[in-house]
């Protein structure tokens, strides 16, 4: 969830409704606060708990054409359309939303422009793209897959089929991949980085976080606070506030992770 004052903007519902309003309230938030709900792709650990909330509190759900199309939902209270590489003013926030490579008809990540600085956000990443290194250049916050380790992986119980289509370019970004794009390509302006999409089978959040201190460490980037985002908890607020120097104390711009299946 990225918030702005008392606006808030929930990126995709992958939780029951049920599940969704807990977690929520349990941050003090009424899912009736919700003003948007953004729609990475169509695949059911993102859209499950979607219609629900939108039709129970009219909340407007945004999504391109080709993920509505896959979705098939007919039933939230409004749709609102995504366009790629066009900026979508929401909630005093700007998203960006650009291509990812996953397996889905189609699937988003975006950028985030706010008033403390900018947020990169992709969750389900076959590969680092030149574009996703192009769009998270400045961003100071990171939310990045860091799904699973190579080696877990390649033992893992899934079928040879499933392991394939994890590893594949359209699947999901390991641990290593992740910690090869902060060696070669991480922004100077980086302060915080949320491990996010961590597989319970085929991952470990220590070594998730490992592997993202250690690479920081080889490019001596002691700057940068590394979160993990666990799919049974509420990943801890972050304020981007905190490094916008200058900019005065009632400016507050947060993304918290809620949890991913």
């Amino acid at each position: 969830m990225v918030t702005n004052d008392e606006m808030r903007v929930l990126i995709d519902v992958g939780l029951s409704y049920r599940d969704v309003k807990r977690r929520l309230c349990g941050l003090g938030v009424e899912p009736a606060s919700v003003n948007a709900i953004m729609i990475t792709h169509a695949h059911g650990d993102h859209t499950r708990g979607a219609r629900v909330l939108s039709r129970r509190h009219a909340v407007p759900v945004y999504t391109t054409a080709a993920i509505r199309a896959e979705w098939g939902a007919t039933d939230v209270a409004e749709w609102r359309v995504l366009t790629l590489g066009r900026v979508s003013d929401l909630c005093g926030l700007r998203f960006v939303p650009f291509a990812v490579p996953h397996d889905a008809s189609e699937t988003v990540g975006f950028r985030i422009d706010t008033s403390d600085g900018a947020i990169g956000y992709a969750t389900d990443v076959g590969t680092l793209t030149l574009t996703m290194v192009d769009r998270f250049r400045d961003c100071r916050v990171l939310v990045i897959e860091s799904n699973h380790a190579i080696e877990l992986l390649r033992v893992s119980p899934y079928a040879r089929s499933t392991r394939a289509r994890i590893a594949s370019t359209e699947g999901h970004l390991s641990n290593e991949s992740l910690a090869a794009f902060i060696r070669d390509h991480l922004g100077t302006e980086v302060r915080c980085i949320v491990l996010a999409h961590l597989s319970q089978v085929n991952n470990v959040p220590e070594i998730a976080e490992m592997s993202c201190r250690e690479a920081l460490a080889t490019c001596g980037r002691t700057d940068v606070e590394v979160v993990v985002a666990r799919q049974n908890q509420v990943a801890r607020t972050v304020d981007l506030s905190a490094w916008a120097p200058g900019l005065g104390a009632d400016v507050s711009v947060r993304q918290t992770a809620l949890p991913f299946n």
